[in-house]
């Protein structure tokens, strides 16, 4: 009897759960149609079609697996119980991750082209060719509709007012195909950017719910603009004479006292519906250090920080010769990415590269091979190139040679519209 009503619970949910992509479906399909009026006949021929098809397949589903719920528990009780293929848990996966269902109906249409276009994160400058962005108009829908990038990341530069802010990124939400990382980096501490309010600095907080409150308040300040990433807080430590540039930046000079700090302040913000962005991974002062001292060391904050579900994490441009013993930049290196971080500390999240315009990178690489060669190490999202059109050519090619295999790349995907879509779905 316990077993039969636990099938019954499993089929009950799986058909709410359907019923609910219906509805999720049929409201982007009347977006899509607003869309399409924008943007002229031929989108809203190609967007009814596409998406038409997934709310007929949808509600079929749904209404497939409400007709086979039994007609009373009496009548269920009384016969022999069925067990269908489908319902083997072995064989229902995706049933049982209603994300991964609706990630998986979304990615259907997207082409390999756009696919390639979702790795990239960019400035709306090399985006649109502008020198300074502060408004969203032809050139940003032009830009996105050939290129329709995964992310944009702004700086203060791009701020002139919360009203203008607000009304850009408004502008570009409406101007995407797809759904946008709008990323800013906003660590706590005084002068911050984009009219927010000052907090301690991460070095004078003496607990890990004042961590909290400070990301806490940022990320409401975001969220009012319409930012839904911060590339904070930084899971680094550093010693009061260490590294300059980390200086006031960290949580100290213990990494396990430090980790509660660095949880705190991700929860904080994703609670806020703002992702957090862990950086840098493993550091940026640990070039010598060897894998069993990362352990015992930033790997602590890393640690705590991937098993309560931080959505991102960036990987360093540093060599970590410690490990590698190359001086491959981390965020190229599959033993780092692939090997270290998703093997050894279980990240099933995004990777996202440090700045791929930068001198360790460019030095070394053409933004093609620095783009071609992050996607290999296993990164997901290709930050600020040096020559955006270039890597996107570049990633292009590879996948026309065969170097770069277009599941490689729909498994990227899959984990940035995780993330992107997370918030939709009733987990």
């Amino acid at each position: 009897m316990r077993d039969e009503q636990i099938k019954r619970e499993k089929r009950r949910r799986r058909r709410i759960r359907n019923q609910v992509f219906a509805y999720i479906v049929l409201m982007m399909f009347a977006v899509a149609v607003l869309a399409g009026l924008y943007f002229g006949a031929n989108g809203i021929v190609r967007t009814i079609k596409n998406y038409n098809k997934k709310v007929n397949e949808t509600i079929a589903e749904a209404e497939s697996n409400a007709a086979t719920e039994p007609e009373s528990d009496v009548q269920q009780e009384q016969s022999e119980p069925v067990t269908t293929h489908e319902e083997k848990e072995y064989s229902s996966e995706l049933s049982e991750d209603p994300l991964g269902e609706l990630v998986d109906t979304l990615l259907q249409d997207m082409t390999i082209e756009e696919m390639v276009a979702g790795m990239f994160m960019v400035t709306p400058e090399a985006l649109t060719g502008v020198q300074t962005v502060v408004q969203a108009r032809e050139g940003t829908k032009n830009a996105l509709a050939e290129k329709p990038v995964g992310g944009i990341i702004y700086s203060d530069k791009n701020f002139k007012s919360k009203e203008q802010f607000q009304e850009m990124l408004g502008n570009t939400k409406e101007f995407s195909k797809y759904p946008l990382f709008f990323a800013v980096t906003a660590e706590c501490g005084t002068d911050l950017p984009f009219g927010i309010e000052d907090t301690r600095k991460a070095s004078e907080i003496t607990d890990a719910g004042s961590a909290g409150e400070a990301y806490a308040m940022i990320a409401e300040t975001l969220v009012s603009y319409g930012i839904n990433m911060n590339m904070a807080p930084v899971a680094e430590v550093v010693a009061s004479d260490g590294d300059s540039s980390l200086q006031g930046r960290t949580f100290g000079s213990d990494a396990a006292a430090a980790a509660p700090f660095v949880n705190a302040s991700v929860q904080a913000m994703q609670e806020k519906g703002v992702s957090a962005v862990l950086q840098k991974f493993p550091g940026t002062t640990t070039s010598l250090k060897t894998l069993e001292e990362l352990k015992n060391s930033e790997f602590l904050m890393y640690d705590a920080a991937i098993k309560s579900g931080t959505d991102c994490i960036m990987v360093s441009n540093i060599s970590s010769k410690g490990v590698t013993a190359n001086d491959t930049p981390d965020s190229l290196s599959g033993t780092m990415i692939t090997e270290v971080l998703r093997g050894d500390l279980g990240f099933t999240g995004v990777v996202i590269t440090d700045a791929l315009d930068d001198s360790a990178v460019t030095e070394n690489y053409t933004s093609a091979e620095a783009a071609v060669a992050a996607i290999e190490a296993g990164a997901d999202v290709l930050y600020r190139p040096a020559d955006f059109d270039e890597a996107y050519a570049g990633v292009l090619q590879a996948i026309a040679d065969g170097k770069i295999t277009k599941e490689r790349i729909h498994e990227s995907l899959v984990r940035i519209y995780r993330v992107k879509y997370k918030s939709k779905v009733l987990e």
